[in-house]
């Protein structure tokens, strides 16, 4: 394999002449450059990537640190990332980098400090655990370049995309009060998770604004327990059908509880909202004409092995959180005293059958 001193022997200049035409530096005449490109072309010469990096201090990689890479959901927020870097970097050089943790705070440090050191130009965090807080409070402790999506760290400057969760869970609690629903449920998510806080306060909002009670006993915490092909503790919940499960067991408990059941049901996850549907149907309740039901995420039924139809939900904006997010990190890798920036999305109302006006 031939090197930069071939090179410079074949051109007959120098290595340091060499060296500062690939690293694209000035002092080059034209006459060398063509000597250079011309020993390059005839022996076959590929400049050593690593060492190259070292000199410019630049890899042209972005990482990206999620959670579960496999989660049908992610495929969005990865194609909005893939075009966004493809529209905004332009001289077309970036290579992104995908990291999975499986929600595990240990393995989201190990990639992180592997990423940071000399691997990549930024860093994409995404997701909302609480447990991530402590390592992104470090991170911005440093001028490495990095930028967060769906997670808003109190007291920490750093770049951040996030979605409204509490906006958007008002939308969808106000959409059934408006359908005449008095006696309206919660089923919370994984409460590990942010996102799950601010769509819960949405909809405590949304009651207290139209002067509706809320009841402590309308407030559902299903238990998220894991797979049993996923023994480990390594799950972020969202992968496999942990929550459609934990929004079935919850059901079922409402149900065999004997109770009076909610007229509606907001899910901060249309993945609980699946299995509560199924317990529903198995126990003759019918939806919407007995109990209405609104969503938020916008997922697909048949990516969690559910029969039943979309439902209606607040569709997240998850390709232009990619999008928007990787447009700004390259912006920030390229001038690093740009201000911080907190850009907020909205989650968009998608009605479909599954929730109905109330019947007097």
């Amino acid at each position: 394999m031939a090197t930069i001193k071939d090179v410079a022997e074949r051109a007959g200049l120098s290595t340091t002449l060499v060296s500062r035409f690939l690293n694209g530096r000035t002092g080059v005449s034209p006459d060398s450059k063509v000597k250079i490109q011309l020993a390059i072309k005839e022996l076959n010469y590929r400049p050593n990537g690593i060492a190259r990096s070292l000199v410019l201090q630049k890899t042209h990689s972005i990482g990206i640190v999620l959670d579960n890479i496999g989660a049908p959901f992610v495929a969005r927020l990865i194609s909005g990332l893939e075009q966004g870097a493809e529209d905004f970097d332009k001289e077309n050089e970036y290579n992104l980098l995908f990291c999975s943790s499986k929600g595990n705070l240990q393995k989201k440090k190990r990639h992180i400090n592997y990423l940071t050191q000399g691997r990549v130009d930024g860093i994409i965090i995404y997701g909302s655990l609480t447990t991530d807080d402590t390592l992104i409070r470090e991170l911005s402790d440093s001028t490495f370049p990095f930028l967060l999506i769906e997670n808003d760290v109190d007291n920490v400057d750093v770049d951040k995309v996030i979605i409204d969760n509490v906006e958007g869970a008002y939308q969808a609690t106000e959409l059934l009060i408006k359908q005449g629903h008095r006696r309206i449920a919660h089923m919370a998510g994984n409460m590990n998770l942010k996102i799950t806080l601010e769509r819960m306060n949405g909809y405590i909002l949304a009651l207290q604004d139209n002067q509706i009670p809320v009841q402590s006993d309308l407030i559902l915490y299903p238990t998220f327990e894991l797979a049993e092909e996923q023994p480990s503790q390594e799950s972020n919940f969202r992968s496999g059908r942990a929550y459609y499960d934990a929004g079935y067991r919850e059901m079922k408990k409402l149900i065999d509880g004997g109770g009076e059941m909610p007229e509606a049901i907001f899910f901060a996850s249309d993945i609980s909202a699946f299995g509560a549907i199924q317990a529903m149907e198995e126990a003759g309740i019918r939806v919407p004409e007995d109990v209405s039901v609104v969503g938020f995420d916008d997922e697909t039924p048949s990516d969690y092995n559910s029969g039943c139809k979309p439902i209606t939900t607040m569709r997240q904006p998850l390709y232009n959180l990619g999008y928007t997010g990787i447009k700004r990190l390259i912006a920030i890798i390229n001038d690093p005293e740009l201000p911080k920036e907190k850009v907020v999305l909205k989650a968009k109302l998608i009605v479909r059958d599954s929730c109905q006006a109330r019947l007097r």
